[in-house]
């Protein structure tokens, strides 16, 4: 056991971090392409237990933002390079990916699909986290104290959230947006959560993991309904109890789980990438079986999101994007100077 919760100073390391993010792209990944297969199959139930995956993967994604931000927050208050860096990090990757996808589809063919385009409508993590960032800048930049903070956070979400389900929005669109006030939490109180979380550590994770498994079961998390009482209190629970498992479940992730943290890394792009490589992949190789097909697009889709992560990453855009946002320039030398 790796115990860096167990006997550490904070929930997660940079290393978990980017861990639990790989954990999380690989259910958003399976969440996916499962039903494609189980339909094939005839394995209805299958798909619909696979489909539940992704909401797990984005609890991760979300838990981790939400932590990793208020860490940083704390240290410094949000200030205009929190936009440059969520500008660079989330949403010109976005822009980029879907748009060049878009292009490749046909394009845009009116003002609803630039609306929806623009506004991450069709990808409701990019949609959720974009609004998630808006939040926390206001509730970070201006809010006093940390009793204020949490529960400004917690009311913003939970109204989201109550907002999304009177639109009737399907259920993936909310229940994983409580791992984002989660993370924030988690950060703001570490110091006070810390030691009661190392208490006991083997016998939480195995409660933990006992309740997830009743909660699961109670709210059919293998399924999508329309909400309704105690079927989406359960399903909330199990996204809840689940974001707390992989809180505490990060100490055991070896020191040596370097795929899992690159795939953390290039979890966003390959978020944005695989489902269009693999229906081009379905196309070029109809002819070839089920197997091939998606083998093929998993083995395109990395190197392209890491390709398309390295140049976002890439310091001489980060550069760039700088002296754009806030019109700076390197001073020379003044006239007549020697």
């Amino acid at each position: 056991m790796d115990g860096e919760l167990k006997n550490g100073s904070c929930f997660l390391t940079g290393e978990q971090s980017f861990a639990l993010r790989g954990i999380g792209a690989l259910l958003v990944i399976v969440s996916h392409l499962s039903p494609w297969y189980a339909e094939r199959a005839g394995a209805g139930t299958a798909a619909f237990l696979f489909s539940r995956a992704g909401v797990y993967g984005v609890d991760l994604f979300f838990l981790v933002s939400g932590y990793g931000l208020t860490k940083s927050a704390l240290a410094r208050r949000p200030g205009p390079l929190f936009w440059e860096k969520r500008l660079r990090g989330t949403y010109l990757p976005y822009l980029l990916i879907v748009g060049l996808a878009a292009l490749f589809s046909g394009g845009m063919k009116g003002a609803g699909d630039w609306y929806r385009y623009l506004t991450g409508y069709d990808h409701w993590f990019i949609r959720n986290i974009l609004i998630f960032y808006g939040v926390f800048f206001a509730v970070y930049r201006w809010g006093k104290g940390r009793g204020v903070r949490t529960v400004l956070m917690g009311a913003a979400v939970l109204g989201y959230s109550c907002w999304l389900i009177w639109e009737g929005r399907a259920e993936f669109w909310y229940l994983s947006n409580p791992a984002f006030f989660l993370g924030t939490a988690l950060a703001e109180w570490e110091r006070e959560l810390m030691r009661p979380a190392r208490s006991g550590y083997a016998l939480q994770l195995s409660g933990m993991a006992a309740l997830l498994v009743l909660a699961a079961a109670a709210g059919g998390a293998g399924t999508f309904s329309a909400p309704g009482g105690r079927n989406l209190f359960c399903k909330t629970a199990t996204g809840v109890l689940w974001t707390l498992f992989a809180v505490q479940a990060g100490g055991l992730i070896g020191r040596f789980s370097g795929c899992l943290r690159f795939l953390g890394r290039i979890s966003l792009e390959l978020y944005l990438l695989h489902m269009f490589v693999f229906y081009q992949m379905l196309n070029l190789f109809a002819g070839w079986g089920p197997v091939v097909p998606g083998a093929v697009s998993l083995a395109v889709s990395v190197p392209a999101a890491w390709i398309f992560h390295r140049a976002f990453t890439a310091r001489r855009f980060a550069g760039a994007l700088h002296q754009m946002l806030f019109f700076r320039s390197e001073k020379g030398p003044k006239a007549g100077r020697k």
